[in-house]
This record gives C-alpha cells, sequence and structure tokens, in this order.
C-alpha cells in the first residue's frame, strides 16, 4: 500500500510541476488577458466534471466490484454526455464565457469525463500505477504540444493552447480504453432493466459524495466569474495564477489525506482515527506553514519576472490568499476523517456554509476592491470553512481545545510505521 501512496505523490508532484510550466508558458506568450481566457476555459471544465461526477466519480470504486464493469460505465458516459449539454445550454445563457470557447468546454469536458470514469474503473481493480500512468499522460503531452505550436510553429494563441488540450485528452482518453479492454474486456449491453439498480445506487451514493465538492468548487471558482463580469479577462488571468501557485500546497495535505483515509477505512478504532486525523492535519499545516511562507515575502518584480509584464499584483493576490489556504489544510484532513467514517453530511454543511460566506464577500469585496477583494473573499471563506469543520470535529472526538492546540505530541512516525506494516 505505501508504495501505491509514494506512486501516487510523485503523480501528482510531477504533474503540478508540468502544470505550473504549462501556466508560465501560457501567461509569457499570451498575456494576462490570455491567461484570463485559459483560466476560465479550465475553471468551466472542472464545474462540469464535478456535476459529472455525481455518476461515474470515485462511487465507481466502491460499487465495480458488486455490479462489474458492464452495468456501471455505460450510464456514468452517457450521464457525462447530459451534464456537458446541459452546461452548453448554461454557458450559452449566462454567456459567463466567450461563445466562441463553449462548445469546445463542453466536448473537452465529456473526453476529461470518460478519462476518469476509465481511471476509477482502474482503481477499483487496484490497478493504481496504471490509473496514475493515464493521469500523468495528460499534462506531458499537453506541455509538449503547447511548446510545439508556441514556438515551432510560432502560434502562440487561445486557440493553440485548446486544440494542445484536445490533442492530450485525445491521447489520453485512447490510452484509457486500451487499458480498460486490457483489464476489464469489452462492454456488454445488458437488458435496461438491469441498469436500474446500479444507476440509483451510484446516484445516491455520488449526490451525497459530490454535494461537498460542489460547494466547496463554487466556493474556489466563482470569483473567476465574478471579475471576468465585473472588469475583464486580464484581472482573472493575473488572479488565476496567484490562486494556482499558493493552491499548490494542497499536494501536501490532500497527498496525506489519502494515506489517512486508506486507513481509516480499513480500521473500526475510532479512537485511532481520530488521533491519527489530529495528528495529520497539525503536521500537514506545519509543512504548509514553511511552504507558504516564502510566498509572503517574494516582491512583486519576481511574478513579473516569471509570468511576464502586467502580472506584478500576483504578489497582492498571494498574500490575501495565503492565510485561507494555510486552514483549508486543516479541513482537508479533517473532511477525511468524516468520510472516512461515513459522515458524508458533515463535509457538505461546512462547504455549503463557507459558499455562502464566499457568495456575501464576493458580491460586497470585488466590485469594490477587484482582484485584492476576491483574495479577501476567499481567504475568509476558506477559514470560516476551517473553524465549522474543526467545530464539528471537536464535538466528534470530545477533545478539549488544548489538546487539538497542542503541538508537542505529534505522532506521525508511529502512524506511518503502520502504514508501512500493512500489506
Amino acid at each position: 500500500m505505501i508504495r501505491n501512496i509514494i506512486n501516487t505523490f510523485g503523480t501528482r508532484l510531477s504533474s503540478a510541476i508540468i502544470n505550473l510550466l504549462v501556466i508560465i508558458l501560457v501567461s509569457q506568450y499570451l498575456g494576462s488577458f490570455g491567461k484570463g481566457q485559459q483560466g476560465l476555459i479550465i475553471a468551466s471544465i472542472t464545474y462540469i466534471l464535478v456535476f459529472s461526477n455525481i455518476i461515474g466519480g470515485s462511487t465507481l470504486v466502491y460499487l465495480l466490484p458488486r455490479y462489474g464493469h458492464s452495468l456501471l460505465i455505460l450510464p456514468s458516459y452517457i450521464w457525462s454526455v447530459l451534464m456537458s449539454l446541459g452546461f452548453y445550454l448554461l454557458l450559452f445563457i449566462t454567456r459567463l464565457v466567450e461563445l466562441e470557447f463553449i462548445i469546445h468546454i463542453c466536448i473537452l469536458s465529456i473526453m476529461s469525463s470518460f478519462i476518469s470514469i476509465n481511471s476509477n474503473v482502474l482503481i477499483a481493480k487496484e490497478k493504481i500505477k496504471t490509473a496514475n500512468q493515464i493521469g500523468i499522460i495528460q499534462p506531458i503531452s499537453l506541455i509538449i504540444f503547447i511548446l510545439f505550436f508556441f514556438l515551432v510553429n510560432s502560434d502562440a494563441s487561445i486557440h493553440s493552447y485548446i486544440f494542445s488540450l484536445y490533442i492530450s485528452f485525445g491521447i489520453t482518453l485512447l490510452l484509457s480504453f486500451v487499458l480498460i479492454l486490457k483489464h476489464e474486456g469489452k462492454i456488454s449491453i445488458q437488458p435496461i432493466t438491469d441498469y436500474f439498480k446500479p444507476i440509483t445506487e451510484m446516484y445516491k451514493l455520488g449526490v451525497l459524495n459530490q454535494l461537498s465538492h460542489v460547494f466547496q468548487l463554487l466556493s474556489f471558482r466563482m470569483s473567476f466569474y465574478w471579475l471576468a463580469q465585473i472588469y475583464s479577462e486580464t484581472e482573472v488571468g493575473i488572479y488565476s495564477i496567484g490562486t494556482s501557485l499558493v493552491e499548490s500546497v494542497w499536494l501536501i495535505s490532500r497527498s496525506i489525506s489519502l494515506v489517512q483515509y486508506a486507513r481509516i477505512a480499513n480500521v473500526n478504532d475510532k479512537k485511532y482515527a481520530q488521533s491519527l486525523t489530529l495528528n495529520l492535519g497539525k503536521i500537514s499545516l506545519l509543512i504548509s506553514f514553511i511552504l507558504l511562507l516564502p510566498f509572503v515575502f517574494l516582491p512583486s518584480t519576481f511574478y513579473e519576472f516569471v509570468f511576464g509584464n502586467g502580472f506584478a499584483e500576483v504578489s497582492k493576490v498571494v498574500r490575501m490568499l495565503v492565510p485561507g489556504v494555510l486552514f483549508l489544510n486543516l479541513n482537508i484532513i479533517i473532511s477525511h476523517y468524516f468520510s472516512g467514517t461515513g459522515k458524508y453530511h458533515i463535509n457538505s454543511i461546512s462547504s455549503f456554509l463557507g459558499f455562502v460566506v464566499a457568495l456575501i464577500l464576493f458580491n460586497w469585496l470585488i466590485p469594490a476592491y477587484g482582484i485584492i477583494g476576491a483574495g479577501l473573499a476567499s481567504s475568509i471563506s476558506y477559514i470560516f470553512t476551517t473553524v465549522v469543520v474543526v467545530a464539528f470535529y471537536k464535538r466528534d472526538s470530545k477533545l478539549s481545545m488544548q489538546e487539538l492546540l497542542d503541538l508537542s505530541n505529534l505522532k506521525l512516525i508511529e502512524h506511518f510505521k503502520t502504514l508501512i506494516n500493512q500489506k
């Protein structure tokens, strides 16, 4: 198990580095306006994927051993197409993004959703390394084709970026289909009545599992559309770089939470689960604090040097976001404790309340202060979400505030020894 965890962390770290290089390339060659267009495209695809994952998301990992792939994959594909069609109409009516990008967003969302479905099927079969291979192919192929179009072909434009997305998603999707056929065989069509029970169960579990993700994503990325509507894509470009940089530290807490979630899901000792969560949460907070500290002191000239002219204000965005991003690390760890103990509703409640706070603050601070207001509003929302989930954890664990804050008794080494000894 520990090898799979290390492999997953390595894959995520590699993807994060490649995605940072993509951000630098897009920023340097397309400027803040082009980076804003790219940010809106990626944010829109991410929103559609969250709703597509209601059926065909991580619940496939739980349900596939019970129903088989033939009864689950096809409904998941169909649901993804329906979600993309629904969002096409929504984006067309609301004009949250430019009309020329809407069709591309929806097609790319379908491709990305199919890749996610296929990866989850492989994870369900415990083909973790194989699934990670799929995960790393997409960013690698993306940066290769961006470099080709931008440098070799001398065509640095948002359309070249979109075409690079099509190629990278296409390669990854084809590979995922080949791997599914290799490990699962062909998808056989079943009588329509056989699909009713698994679809119903997928929907029930998916809604419960995805609700907190929906509210979180609304809190994280709604500011992009707000800025675009009130100001322009230029502000979105500057703000999106700031968020991408500081949110990169969540790689630590999300990797740690993978270890934590796997362990909690396989033990019935509630006290142990609480102790593990508390210690990993504190460790995550300390590591993230150390990693975020340099961002606070980096001058605006550094960001302009790395990302190009017009990105000096990234430094202001970063400083606004750092406190909230730091505290949300704790939320990530504790929310996985509640997921591991089957209390999904607590994560949904805390995420919803954080979304409400974000909604109120975006409406107030973004028109008045622009990207600075967006960063401040997001930061306050993240802190509020964390406070709510910590309050639920305190009540569930019956720990005192002193025990929650005590850093003198971290047992990380002991916990990881336990994990390494697990087969």
